[in-house]
């Protein structure tokens, strides 16, 4: 009976690995990591700040890196989340009447510019403060006047941050001032600027060099506020005629940071730089990179001929069949956005440009099977989503099927359909091991017994 029982046992093993083996897998998500190195050997200059990124404010491409994905201190230009979210949640014209906790809730020796407890001062006013002279007090009253409380702003910062790709940050507060919990990195940052940008109201606050604050109702004097970011300022020894804003930030924890945007050439760039001994070191090391980039690069459009072979097509088909457990009864066609723009080093070699096709099934409701990574001498710099159509699941009925062909619904729709597999090959197993049990239980016993019987005669 044990030798028996073993017996089954075994074989019930082998089943189960037999068919779990046999069951349609959800399809890997890809890496859509953009950052790249490849230029390192080009003569970019070598800066001081321990993070740094170059990024092109229109597609993400990334055009130089420094340790972007390690985790700094961001200190003031957290604000640059503050006020993108405040424009875009919040009432400008709204009364912002200050809190106990705003006020006194920041270090005094901190920046600030001396609002009280119970002052009114409008939202635009507050943002203002926030942009130009990095107040701490205004960027407290700003995420409770949005968001009811800070812990709720602080809530909303952090959702943000996650629904951008953002994977290395975690906000604790909407000024910037030190906390453990409170980091970032110059490739997030980047990519909450690049964000931030998207909004031609944050554009214009971010880019004021000076505001004035009327008296308010405990304030008899007016407030003059200036640009704190000297890069934006014709009289400072950093000045820089293509910087468009920024924001400054420094900590005795953080060091200088700084976030600065510029165009020129046709080229709309990010520079991130953090953990910068003081803000000369951030002014200087931003202004090396962005001449470098505007002096030796171009903004191309090398995939405006670009078409996906009929390779890519095979593997998009093949990707579809499997994900969904069926085949294809269409013709495959697959496109990206030939006009994105690409910016390339005026003296490199194109001919070393990589197309690489990776199907994916993240965006398959938005109608994207995948990205085409755009690389370099081996090294990813761009990614771009791949649309597809003409992709008929045969699985589907005949009203289904057409439906598809006239585009007006798409095979993420019925993904459902092939979660059948999944109660089939199931139900499989449930009925192979009750019939062992069975076996091993009735039918095995009683021929034990009819054997034992016939020796006995």
């Amino acid at each position: 009976m044990i030798k028996t029982v073993k017996k089954i046992i075994s074989y019930i093993m082998v089943c189960v690995l037999f068919l779990s083996m046999c069951i349609p897998c959800e399809a890997a998500q890809t890496s859509t990591a953009t950052a790249s190195d490849a230029n390192a050997t080009t003569g970019f200059p070598q800066i001081t700040s321990t993070s740094a990124i170059i990024m092109d404010a229109q597609s993400g491409q990334i055009i130089y890196e420094k340790n972007s994905h390690t985790r700094q201190y961001p200190a003031s230009i957290t604000k640059i989340m503050t006020a993108y979210l405040a424009i875009k949640n919040g009432d400008l014209n709204s009364t912002i009447t200050m809190s106990d906790a705003a006020v006194w809730g920041i270090d005094r020796n901190s920046s600030h510019i001396a609002l009280d407890v119970g002052e009114e001062i409008s939202m635009s006013d507050a943002l203002y403060a926030v942009m130009l002279m990095s107040a701490n007090e205004a960027a407290w009253a700003i995420a409770e006047q949005v968001s009811g409380s800070l812990e709720n702003f602080v809530q909303l910062m952090n959702d943000t941050a996650q629904s951008l790709g953002c994977k290395d940050t975690h906000f604790t507060n909407a000024n910037g001032l030190h906390d453990p919990d409170h980091y970032t990195t110059a490739y997030d940052m980047a990519l909450i600027t690049k964000e931030a940008l998207t909004s031609k109201t944050f554009r214009e606050y971010a880019s004021e060099t000076y505001h004035e604050i009327p008296p308010t109702n405990m304030n008899n004097e007016t407030r003059y506020l200036t640009q704190g970011n000297r890069m934006m300022l014709s009289n400072s020894e950093y000045y820089y005629p293509a910087c468009q804003g920024g924001k400054t930030g420094y900590t005795d924890d953080a060091g200088g940071t700084l976030v600065v945007w510029a165009e020129k050439n046709d080229m709309q760039l990010i520079c991130v730089t953090m953990g910068a001994p003081d803000n000369a070191t951030n002014y200087t090391d931003s202004i090396a990179l962005f001449n470098y980039v505007f002096n030796n690069y171009s903004n191309t459009t090398l995939l405006s001929d670009y078409e996906f072979d009929a390779e890519a097509a095979t593997t998009a088909q093949n990707f579809l069949n499997d994900y969904y457990g069926c085949e294809n009864l269409g013709t495959m066609h697959l496109s990206v956005d030939n006009n994105q723009p690409f910016i390339f080093a005026n003296n490199a070699d194109r001919t070393k440009l990589q197309m690489n096709f990776v199907p994916s099934a993240d965006r398959l409701d938005e109608g994207y099977i995948g990205t085409l990574e755009v690389s370099y001498e081996g090294t990813t710099c761009l990614t771009l989503p791949v649309s597809y159509s003409g992709y008929v699941n045969s699985n589907d009925d005949v009203a289904v099927a057409e439906a598809y062909k006239n585009g007006s619904i798409r095979p993420a729709l019925i993904k459902e359909k092939k979660s059948y597999w999944k109660y089939i090959i199931a139900a499989v197993v449930v009925a192979c091991i009750l019939g062992l049990f069975i076996y091993a239980n009735v039918i095995e016993p009683r021929k034990r017994k009819q054997n034992s019987r016939s020796r006995r005669r």
